[in-house]
């Protein structure tokens, strides 16, 4: 007489579909990407949170285009999503200014002072 199976029991072919499922490896799928670079690889958004006092704040990053911005006394709603739109609607409405361009600024500001520094000792080299 064939033994029963119990209903609770998994068949083999469920078991084997189970065990393909827990081979894959899942990627952590990021649907945050810079708004500078748009990389989504080098995108971080860190949320601390004080104990003593219970307020969060957040630190944003990009390591590719070095975009750095702070943000403090977050509500208590704040999370990882809630930072990172609140860091688009600033961006495009322009309150925070990309680093980008501010380094671009500065590395053509001394690159005219070297102009300057280098005319002037040309001169005085010709003078003496």
């Amino acid at each position: 007489m064939a033994r029963r199976r119990s209903k609770w029991r998994k068949t083999a072919a469920v078991m084997k579909k189970l065990m393909q499922e827990a081979r894959k490896v899942r990627v952590k799928e990021s649907l945050r990407q810079c708004p500078i670079c748009g990389n989504p690889n080098s995108f971080s958004i860190e949320i601390e949170i004080d104990k003593e006092s219970g307020r969060k704040s957040a630190h944003i990053m990009c390591a590719n285009c070095h975009f750095e911005y702070s943000m403090q006394n977050l509500p208590a709603i704040a999370d990882e999503f809630w930072v990172y739109s609140k860091v688009l609607d600033m961006i495009q409405k322009e309150t925070i200014k990309p680093i980008e361009r501010a380094s671009q600024e500065v590395s053509a500001v001394s690159t005219e002072e070297k102009t300057e520094e280098e005319t002037e000792i040309t001169l005085e080299e010709e003078t003496v």
